[in-house]
């Protein structure tokens, strides 16, 4: 004797707590989505708060030398070509992302551009941290005031690039490699024409 699945009856109250589950399970995903879309929407409007505003003249700033032989006491001067400023915190995932992906795009990027990552965090954290202690660009201490007052930034990462007039010509929240070459093609063709390979 075969069964057949019209052989196979259910209890009610199984089917209708099944489809009972399955509305349920489509509604959580749908504001699940909503939920990151708001979310998407608020770093957004976080991001065109935060910074100095496109337009706006940099400013100069000293910073200590974390990967150099000699820390000597280093001023940061954004004029005469064009800089890529990187506020980031060890202790943060996605700038320890962020500056790997600026290590990854590092072949692609002009020699003329002056890149800086600057950090307010103690060296003990930022030898814990692999893509801190390893990055081959510029790593440099600051004061809190610098990032808080003179550039308006309290999220990390957080990038400006500016160009060779020391005026802020983009800027944004870099989690990755996207975002980085999003930031970097802001800048003049002529100066700063990166052709990023996509793997």
């Amino acid at each position: 004797m075969q069964l057949t699945f019209a052989d196979i009856t259910l209890p009610g109250w199984l089917v209708v707590s099944q489809w009972a589950l399955l509305f349920a399970l489509g509604l959580l995903i749908i504001m699940m989505y909503r939920q990151v879309a708001l979310l998407e929407q608020l770093k957004e409007r976080g991001s065109e708060r935060a910074g100095l505003q496109p337009g706006e003249k940099a400013h100069s700033f000293d910073y200590i030398p974390v990967n150099r032989i000699t820390n000597v006491l280093t001023r940061f001067e954004p004029r005469g070509r064009w800089s890529l400023l990187l506020f980031a915190d060890p202790s943060c995932a996605s700038c320890q992302n962020a500056l790997l992906a600026l290590e990854k795009l590092s072949p692609h990027l002009p020699q003329s551009l002056q890149v800086l990552v600057a950090t307010t965090s103690e060296p003990a954290l930022i030898s814990a941290s692999d893509a801190f202690k390893l990055t081959s660009f510029e790593l440099g201490r600051i004061p809190v005031d610098v990032s808080t007052r003179l550039y308006n930034t309290g999220v990390t990462p957080f990038g400006h690039l500016i160009d060779p007039e020391g005026v802020v010509h983009a800027k944004g929240i870099v989690t990755d490699e996207a975002s980085l070459r999003k930031l970097v093609r802001h800048g003049d063709s002529k100066l700063i024409n990166v052709e990023f390979t996509v793997s």
